[in-house]
């Protein structure tokens, strides 16, 4: 069961929408994806490995030795942060059920 969605991590999330790559390395880990793989074309490797130095100071991520997805996994508060944004992509994306169509 995910983590109760608190202030503060409701807080993360936004500070997130606004730094797209950072976005990007959550989600590399989320995904278990090889960071050599994972960084996007024409993005300087560092300044994404700086965002996965960040999400690691905001506790999002932790070091794992010898995964072989990567040397970070998520911790507690990432998966929660990652099923927020999961829903709030979900909330968007889905049309509103109580939608009308005026012809």
């Amino acid at each position: 069961m995910a983590e109760p969605i608190t202030v503060e991590t409701l807080g993360s999330a936004l500070d997130l929408i606004g730094r797209p790559l950072m976005l990007q390395a959550l989600a590399t880990v989320a995904d278990g994806k090889p960071l050599p793989d994972a960084i996007p074309g024409g993005v300087d490797a560092g300044l994404f490995l700086d965002e996965l130095k960040a999400l690691r100071a905001l506790g999002m991520v932790e070091p794992v030795e010898g995964s072989p997805s990567g040397p970070y996994a998520l911790t507690t508060p990432g998966r929660a942060l990652v099923e927020l944004l999961d829903a709030l992509t979900a909330a968007i994306t889905r049309p509103a059920a109580d939608s009308y169509s005026i012809t």
